[in-house]
Formats: structure tokens, sequence, C-alpha cells
């Protein structure tokens, strides 16, 4: 079987999380395929080198040219309901992955295709005219056209019925996003200040905040609620992210910052930059008013940084009670919430997770009862795989069968729970019921 993917909508360093969505799953797809299943990627004028060298070694895998511009819309929205259908069946494709929201016209084969949000239902003031009128007839039409629609997050899915009513509940299914994995590695401290104090030009304390100044993300909340405490505290605001249409306001609270405040912009961080940025500072700001899935959230949690957010959208689906929360649009109460976490210190709260992968018997009640969510998995595997690496004996505790384990969890964490341990069963009955009796 041959598996499509449309690309044509990647501007490398231009759509946000979308470009790490696509790219980091585009780099784990080869590993995953069957010995009669191939990889076909149609590629843009200015993602071709991009997508070519991830993938240069990647077996059983295509990435073909179609030299169209995706910085023209016009262009690349005509070529891809005109031409790549044509491609599609020349390279005699199976099945057709379409990542960025919109799926072709007039293909034949089945397509899947993911919507990451309602975002333009939402905050038609985040897209220019054009590309806000091309988003309200190619979203609506892909869910029509495809087989199934992934959701990156059941907040997501639940929008999508919402906004496109009428669409079978069965289409569309949840397929979690991830952390790049360079996020969960540890760095050394001399890369960490090395890098730091190269995007920052000072040897400050960081407070970070990442995103592109679209409207929705409402950064400048993260800017005037800084300011509120600058003078309480010796950090530096670093924001990472290219200007949008949300630009003046974040521009209007910078300018409002008092003359002592400390203020870095960095408009496109590499990967390995972002990860130092991470372990390197004291929070993350994420004032977000909607999100589908909250990327940045996830990666700052990955490297162990403490984040406040908003408590809107994905965001505390993602984060579970893992993150703090700020009210929605309130400096105040994001400032409140941030000095509160830095006096209680950064250190106190690494020291707490240190204390769980390091004492000497770690006991896990009940596990299954707990929510899942994207973050939860990654602490129990990070905490599970850390503690067996270093032999620190571990209890766990469950009434869930293995075919229930394996439905909740991860397969890595599935292979831990099944390799790892010795399993005691225990029967009889339930001595609380009993008690009750």
């Amino acid at each position: 079987m041959k598996i499509g993917v449309n690309a044509l909508f990647l501007v490398p360093g231009e759509v946000g999380g979308t470009e790490t969505y696509l790219r980091r799953t585009l780099a784990a797809m080869p590993a995953l395929l069957a010995e009669d299943e191939s990889l076909v990627v149609f590629a843009n004028a200015e993602n071709r080198r991009a997508l070519a060298l991830d993938l240069r070694d990647a077996p059983r895998t295509t990435v073909v040219d179609t030299d169209v511009r995706a910085t023209s819309r016009v262009r690349r929205v005509l070529f891809e309901n005109l031409a790549l259908p044509r491609l599609v069946r020349a390279a005699g494709v199976d099945v057709l992955w379409n990542p960025g929201n919109a799926a072709p016209a007039r293909v034949r084969c089945p397509q899947a295709t993911t919507v990451h949000d309602m975002q333009y239902r939402h905050f038609p003031e985040d897209f220019p005219p054009l590309a806000l009128a091309a988003m309200r007839r190619a979203v609506p039409a892909a869910v029509r056209r495809s087989a199934v629609v992934l959701a990156p997050s059941e907040f997501s899915r639940q929008e999508i019925f919402a906004q496109l009513p009428g669409t079978p509940p069965d289409r569309v299914v949840v397929t979690p996003e991830a952390a790049d994995p360079a996020f969960f590695e540890p760095l050394s401290g001399s890369f960490v200040a090395e890098r730091v104090l190269a995007l920052t030009r000072a040897a400050d304390p960081v407070l970070l905040a990442v995103g592109n100044t679209y409207p929705h993300k409402d950064l400048a909340t993260a800017v005037a609620a800084y300011g509120r405490i600058c003078d309480k505290i010796p950090h530096r605001l670093v924001l990472v992210g290219r200007a949008r249409l949300g630009e003046p306001a974040v521009e209007a609270a910078v300018a409002a910052l008092p003359s002592g405040a400390r203020f870095t912009r960095v408009s496109y961080a590499l990967r390995e930059d972002l990860a130092a940025l991470y372990r390197g500072a004291d929070a993350l700001v994420f004032p977000s008013r909607y999100e589908g899935f909250g990327l940045p959230v996830l990666e700052a949690m990955a490297a162990g940084l403490p984040v406040v957010a908003a408590h809107e959208g994905s965001v505390p689906e993602v984060a579970g009670d893992a993150a703090l929360f700020a009210k929605t649009g309130d400096p105040d109460d994001f400032a409140r919430v941030l000095f509160g976490l830095l006096a209680d210190g950064p250190e106190a709260a690494a020291a707490r997770v240190r204390r769980m992968l390091d004492c000497d018997l770690m006991i896990l009640d009940d596990l299954g009862t707990e929510m899942i969510t994207p973050m939860s998995q990654s602490a129990l595997y990070t905490l599970l795989n850390t503690r067996l690496v270093n032999r620190r004996r571990i209890i766990i505790s469950t009434n869930c069968s293995e075919e229930e384990l394996a439905r909740r969890y991860t397969p890595q964490i599935c292979s831990r729970l099944q390799g790892e341990f010795l399993r005691l069963p225990f029967a009889g009955d339930d001595i609380r019921l009993k008690k009750k009796g």
C-alpha cells in the first residue's frame, strides 16, 4: 500500500505548531511501515529541501517535488485541487493524508485529514481576508471529503461537531500530539547557559513565552503580567515567536513596561535553542485564549518547566492538573500566579520531581484511575523508565486487566509494566465491601 502525504501547506518557519506536527510525524512514519507499505510525500518549492533532508535515510519513502510556491495561497490552493489529484493517481497512492486542514477535491483514493482546530470561527481576526475566506470553504469541505478526520484533542473533536453540525461522530478520531523527544533529553548546564546567553545577550534568569503573535495567543497579557512584577524579580521576559496580526497589541504592552524591565524578542528559535530555553527558564507563560492542542505546554513540561496558562481550549485537557492556571486575559492574575510560583522557587518544584525519581521506594496506588492526558502519559513513562534504569524499587497496585492497561496507556508504558514487574494477583472478596456490610 502507498500512503501519500499532502505537504503543500507547509512553509518552514511560517506555520507554527503544524510544522512541528508534520515534520516530526513524517520522521517517525517510515519506521512504522510494513514491508508492503511505502510513503510518498508531495512537497512544495519552499519545503522540498527541508523534507528531503529530514527523510534522506528513510526506507521506502519518496519526496515528490511539485515546484508549486505555497507562499502564494491562491496558486497553492489551485494546484492542490487541480494538479495534485493527477499526481496522486500517477504515483499510485492508495490513501492520502492531509495534515493541514484542507483536502483536495476529485481525489479518487480515500483521504484522512487533520483538522487542528476551528480557530477561524472563533478568532477571524487572526487571518487576512483572503486566508479567512479560504479557511471558511476549505475546512468544511475537508471534513466532507475525508473518510477519517484526525483531531489532536477531544476539545478539537467536539469543536468540529459544534461548528459543523451533521458531521458523523465516528468519522472524527482523536490522535494526540506529542512533544519532540529532544525536549525530554537532559542538557548540560554549560550548553544551556551558552545558548540562553547567546539568544538573550544577558545573564538574567528567564521567564519564557512562546508563540507567534496572533490575536488569540494574547501574548500582550504575558508582557503586561511581567510588567506588574518586574521590579520584584530579577527575571527577563523572553518572547519567542514571529510577528503576526496581534503584533500591535504586543508592541503596545512592551512600550508600557516600566523603565527597569528586561525584555528580549527572539523571532525564531531552532529546536536545540528552544530546548535550551525550556531548560534554562523558570516558567512558561501561556495566556492563549484558544488552542486545538497547545504543543508549547507539553514541550515545556517535557523539559521540566513549570507552566502558567489560561484555562482555555485544549490546555486543561493536555496539561491536566500539572499546570497552574490564571484568569484569561487578566494580567494581574497572571502576575499573582507567576509571583507565587517564583516565590516558591523553581528549585522547590524540581526538588519535588527529583524526590519521586530518586526515593528508595515508590508506591503507585490504583493505577488506571487517574485522568489520562498526553502530559500524564509522558510523566508516567518518565517516572517508570527513570526509576527502572536507576534500579529504584516500584510497587504498583491496579484493578485494571492487561487488556484495560493496553487500551489506556502507550505501548512504551505497557512494555515496561508487562516486562519489568513481577505480577502478584490478589483474589477474594473486597474487604471494603465487607466492612460496609
